[in-house]
């Protein structure tokens, strides 16, 4: 353990960010171009990632799957349009600028986007180390105030334990694999998340001329892109789309719908009670929940239709099924759905089951559960967090903790998704930055 009566003043961070996704990804971005308007340096900051190397989904990246998202909004051209860190420049410094706006299309792929996030984290590849799985934050208490935090983190190779003290942290680990109530998946089973969908298809499934039966789970973009996916590469196989609801949906991206994306929506969902809060947003849920791309819905319905037409009855879409259980044999998955229409029992079979029900950002973070007695309650949703994206604490802990993805209920449905980013990076920064300027020295 570090020995506080040694730690010195220059061994202190402004800021440890957790996790090294697309959102601390964006805030190492501000960072490296916001700077103390006193000192004219940036904060010294280091991110932590247990991952061993910068990558997006992998377990989504499906060859032409596009991304849901123009490439504008990238980690830095919203927030500083001449960032040397914008998707053009990456195309620029790749030699593919031209090739790319020849397309006339800003939707790039998902594999070209991973592509992107990975070069910007080897831009930013001193301020990350990665292999570290952060354990939990404890507070360092002096005089009945916590000023500084300490980060214990476990080297995932070597296993060995190690701690550094941060003024701030920002905990950006993304959300956790959702599953429907009551279901279970065994850890390399034949059952599994959409998060590990396309790793698990090539090891598991390698043979795409093998007649596997496949069912995919759930209504929205992952699942139709997996079940599209499966039914024009796996040509033998039997492939079934069981779904909530009547069909796919396709996804509200209208030009006034989509303001709810816009940056200042943020400050006006903020401001709103509760109830009128949820209103707004119980009204704009076709933006990102169970809604598929219309262009996909297009490219899926015609897939099926020519495959009546040449006599094939391979894949097809269930509708109103609902996942009870799952049971696994020694060479299958046995999954039984409630048909919500007729009110009976419909049972699958299958080799290889996806399910694509989304995820959850939970701000009871286990990594925060010893710095919990700190924290201000909001209702039912867990920790209150401020406009500024930091956590509402008891007076004593004058450290920063900020959470980045895990505010929908109070920040709006541009939380967990690519397109304010940069804005909400820009605003951490900001906040950061200001707190430091107001910080005398403090040694331990």
């Amino acid at each position: 353990m570090m020995n506080e009566e040694r730690t010195r003043q220059d061994g202190i961070y402004d800021v440890i960010g957790i996790g090294f996704g697309p959102a601390n990804l964006a805030l190492g971005v501000a960072l490296e171009e916001m700077v103390d308007a006193r000192s004219g340096q940036a904060l010294r900051h280091l991110f932590l990632e247990s991952k061993p190397k910068p990558v997006w989904h992998p377990g989504m990246l499906i060859e032409d799957s596009q991304i849901q998202i123009s490439v504008l909004k990238d980690l830095a051209t919203i927030r500083n349009p001449q960032s040397r860190f914008t998707f053009l420049n990456y195309l620029k410094v790749k030699g593919r600028l031209f090739e790319f706006l020849n397309l006339r299309d800003l939707f790039p792929t998902r594999i070209e986007f991973n592509d992107y996030l990975s070069w910007v984290a080897g831009e930013l590849k001193d301020r990350v180390r990665f292999g570290q799985e952060v354990l939990t934050i404890l507070p360092v208490e002096r005089e009945g105030e916590v000023r500084l935090l300490r980060v214990v983190f476990r080297d995932i190779a070597s296993g060995d334990l190690q701690e550094l003290l941060a003024r701030n942290v920002v905990l950006a680990t993304g959300g956790v694999p959702r599953l429907p109530e009551g279901i279970e998946l065994q850890p390399g089973g034949r059952a599994f998340h959409s998060h590990e969908s396309m790793l698990r298809l090539k090891r598991d499934f390698p043979d795409r001329e093998a007649p596997y039966r496949f069912v995919v789970v759930g209504s929205g973009q992952s699942a139709a892109e997996l079940f599209y996916h499966l039914m024009c590469n796996y040509r033998s196989a039997d492939v079934t789309a069981a779904i909530r609801r009547f069909a796919y949906k396709p996804v509200d991206d209208s030009d006034f719908t989509n303001e709810i994306f816009f940056p200042e929506m943020v400050d006006f969902l903020y401001g709103l009670p509760e109830e009128k809060r949820r209103l707004v947003q119980d009204d704009c849920k076709d933006v990102n929940y169970a809604v598929v791309d219309l262009s996909l819905i297009r490219r899926i319905y015609k897939a099926m239709y020519q495959q009546k037409v040449v006599g094939e009855t391979r894949a097809r879409i269930c509708s109103y099924m609902h996942l009870e259980s799952l049971l696994e044999t020694g060479g299958a998955v046995i999954a039984r759905f409630r048909d919500l229409l007729h009110d009976r029992e419909v049972t699958m079979e299958a080799d290889g089951l996806i399910v694509c029900t989304g995820y959850t950002w939970r701000k009871q973070h286990p990594i925060l559960q010893d710095l919990a007695p700190f924290f201000q309650r909001d209702g039912k949703s867990g920790f209150k967090v401020e406009r500024n994206y930091r956590l509402a604490a008891d007076p004593k802990l004058t450290a920063g903790v900020f959470l980045q993805g895990f505010a929908e209920e109070t920040h709006g449905a541009s939380e967990t998704v690519l397109s304010l980013l940069p804005v909400r990076a820009g605003d951490i920064a900001r906040d950061l930055l200001s707190a430091r300027a107001a910080v005398e020295t403090y040694t331990i």
